[in-house]
């Protein structure tokens, strides 16, 4: 029998947040025919993620979520969101925290899939492709 490696983590989370977010990163690699994956989710705080965006990224702001891709052939990565900035993001969107959070996660696992949102088309490409994964999951 085949053993599967495949595995999502969830740290720093709220507990009752995790099944909602894991289907989020489900449908992401099912949409993508993602079929080998090891996938860690980390909520820090907007320090945290600051540090990260500097050290990595050279830009010297708060962000909300920053995805590292550590081997591609498995897409095995690291996304990080920020707890403060996503609690911020939604109250000004009118979604829960967690509808945030899962909204976050998809677009996080999106960058680790090839997606980037740096120029205007890839940008509409990648936002139509999370909104689509996100209202399949909340509407």
């Amino acid at each position: 029998m085949k053993k599967n490696n495949n595995l999502i983590n969830f740290v720093n989370f709220p507990k009752q947040y995790v099944p909602l977010l894991k289907r989020a990163a489900v449908a992401v690699l099912k949409s993508e025919k993602v079929k080998k994956y090891q996938v860690n989710f980390i909520m820090v705080d907007d320090k945290e993620i600051r540090k990260l965006n500097t050290k990595y990224r050279k830009v010297r702001r708060i962000t909300d979520v920053i995805s590292f891709l550590v081997v591609p052939e498995f897409s095995m990565g690291d996304i990080y969101i920020s707890k403060n900035r996503s609690q911020k993001q939604a109250e000004e969107y009118a979604n829960t925290w967690q509808q945030e959070l899962a909204y976050l996660a998809i677009h996080g696992l999106l960058h680790l899939c090839g997606y980037t949102d740096y120029d205007a088309v890839n940008k509409t490409k990648m936002f139509a492709k999370q909104d689509k994964i996100f209202k399949c999951l909340f509407y």
